[in-house]
């Protein structure tokens, strides 16, 4: 046996020891794909019922949404109506006071001038 022999051996003993390695992870890789496998089928299992039962909860919420905008639609229209009624009822107000207070102030303004004048007369009317 020479050099080249050992040598030869040698890396044919290698190759024997590499192979069995690869081997020996490629097994192991292949039983860890098939755990995630099986967890992604047990996940997908649980996770459609529950996005199921989500969808639903959404459409129950949005249900509930859109009597609340119901409600305020309705809030927003009696505020409306109430406006109108108190800017009704102050125009209509308003007018007579307007004309008090200006037969108010007509009167003052004659009292005040007939005082003036009688103070200019020395009190005497």
């Amino acid at each position: 046996m020479n050099s080249t022999d050992v040598w030869h051996y040698a890396l044919a003993l290698f190759l024997v020891l590499t192979g069995i390695g690869l081997t020996y992870m490629l097994v192991r890789l292949g039983g860890t794909l098939l755990e995630v496998t099986v967890s992604l089928k047990q996940v997908m299992t649980e996770l459609v019922p529950m996005l199921g039962k989500t969808s639903v909860t959404l459409d129950h919420v949005n249900d509930e949404l859109g009597k609340v905008s119901h409600i305020t639609d309705s809030a927003v229209d009696a505020a409306d109506k109430l406006d109108h009624s108190v800017r009704t009822v102050s125009a209509a107000v308003g007018k007579p006071v307007k004309a008090a207070s200006g037969f108010t102030a007509g009167v003052s303004g004659a009292f005040s001038s007939f005082k003036a004048r009688r103070d200019q007369r020395g009190g005497a009317v």
